[in-house]
């Protein structure tokens, strides 16, 4: 089923955002599920399914391996797992797990590819800056 908008503000029901913690996100697309727009929530989120859009949080967001998002991303810290096209920026962190495919630019202030992933375009890391 998909869905398509001009944003969404995922701020969790109370029962969700007390257990969407780092071991426990939210999940904001399912794996057969598509968005389009933009994205904003706060604490621990994933993607399994597509999003085209933006994305902005103000915590961790993890793309799963069957994610497929294209389109700009900010948050603090960034897992991927899945497939990224566009640009993402960390203030954090970004991590690039075996089995992420990514063509994007990615900013932050630190890096972590593992061995396996694929990592097609401009990657810009170093100290955070006070904008970020």
């Amino acid at each position: 089923m998909a869905a398509t908008a001009h944003s969404v503000s995922a701020v969790a029901p109370r029962e969700m955002s007390e257990s969407a913690d780092e071991e426990h996100p939210v999940i904001l697309v399912g794996e057969s599920g598509r968005f389009e727009g933009l994205v904003t929530f706060h604490g621990s989120a994933q993607v399994d399914g597509e999003i085209e859009g933006e994305i902005v949080c103000r915590g961790t967001l993890r793309l799963g391996e069957t994610a497929r998002v294209s389109g700009v991303i900010e948050v603090d810290e960034l897992i991927v797992a899945g497939s990224l096209k566009g640009e993402a920026t960390a203030r954090k962190r970004i991590e690039l797990t075996a089995t992420a495919r990514v063509q994007a630019t990615l900013r932050t202030p630190r890096l972590a590819l593992a061995e396996g992933c694929l990592m097609e375009g401009r990657c810009e890391t170093g100290p955070a800056s006070d904008d970020a």
